[in-house]
């Protein structure tokens, strides 16, 4: 395998996890009005629902993000553009 096609690819895929959790952490304080929950256990002001959406909506933005960054990134470098999607 191209060793420069790994590195834009893992280059692109942190780009785009940091992002998303920039995202997210702006997002969630416009909607709630207070900070995301955090892996404090002790915090008796999060409620189980919160944690639950919470989690949902955060696998979602960093998973349509790390796809949009690997597209992104084998478009650029013209790396391997293969379906992403499961096999039936």
């Amino acid at each position: 395998m191209d060793i420069g096609w790994k590195i834009v690819s893992a280059g692109s895929a942190i780009a785009a996890g940091f992002l998303a959790n920039k995202v997210l952490d702006v997002g969630w304080k416009l909607v709630t009005g207070h900070e995301p929950p955090s892996d404090d256990p002790d915090n008796p002001s999060v409620s189980l629902t919160e944690i639950v959406v919470f989690a949902a909506v955060s696998g979602a933005v960093i998973g349509i993000s790390r796809q949009l960054a690997q597209a992104g990134a084998a478009k650029w470098y013209g790396g391997p553009v293969k379906d992403m999607s499961p096999s039936a």
